[in-house]
Formats: C-alpha cells, sequence, structure tokens
C-alpha cells in the first residue's frame, strides 16, 4: 500500500467503528470529522494539525512510501494511541483480514 493512502484506510476503518457505536463519543465524532480525506481535492490530506501528527508518526515509525499491509496495520494502531484518544482501543476490533481487505479496496480505488 501506498503511504498516502494510510489516512484514507484509517479514515474509512474509524468511519466504520463510529457507524458502529449507538451513542458515539464526540472525540470520535469530531476526530472521524476532522480526518476525512474526502473533503480535500487529492484526498491524500485531511486536516493540517492531524496531518502532521500523522505524517510525524509515520516518519518516527520509518513508513516509507510503499508499506506492507500489516506494518500499515501497527503503524496507524500506533498513531491513534500516541493520540491519547479514548476511543483508539476501537481499532483493534478492525482484525489484520478486514484491515487488508480494505487496503486492497482502497488501492483498486485510488489506480
Amino acid at each position: 500500500m501506498q503511504r498516502k493512502y494510510l489516512n484514507i484506510a484509517m479514515y474509512r476503518a474509524m468511519d466504520c467503528l463510529y457507524d458502529e457505536q449507538e451513542l458515539p463519543s464526540e472525540e470520535i465524532l469530531q476526530f472521524v470529522s476532522d480526518s476525512n480525506p474526502y473533503m480535500y481535492v487529492d484526498r491524500t490530506t485531511v486536516d493540517p494539525a492531524i496531518q502532521a501528527e500523522f505524517d510525524s508518526s509515520m516518519d518516527r515509525q520509518n513508513i516509507g512510501a510503499e508499506v506492507d499491509e500489516e506494518t500499515a496495520y501497527n503503524a496507524v494502531k500506533n498513531f491513534l494511541a500516541e493520540q491519547n484518544l479514548q476511543f483508539a482501543e476501537m481499532f483493534s476490533d478492525i482484525s489484520l483480514d478486514e484491515w487488508k481487505k480494505l487496503c486492497d479496496l482502497i488501492a483498486e480505488e485510488e489506480s
């Protein structure tokens, strides 16, 4: 997967988790709203503050331009944990197989 699409994958995964919540918290609502790449023309950037934190996290984790799905999954999981978000542990509800399917779908859509 290309690194530039990781924020799309993270957004779509968290958006699904948000949709599954009976009473989603304001925190997850705000995060999903701020990290929506579909509000931007090139879909590779999100809210500048979140994008900067995301890019910094990926750099610290040595995530290059191309990354395998398992490494990407762990990198996104680490990013969410670094943000000290109360809902970050929800990301673990997404299995690695589900993540891989999501990454394949995004790669197909974006090519």
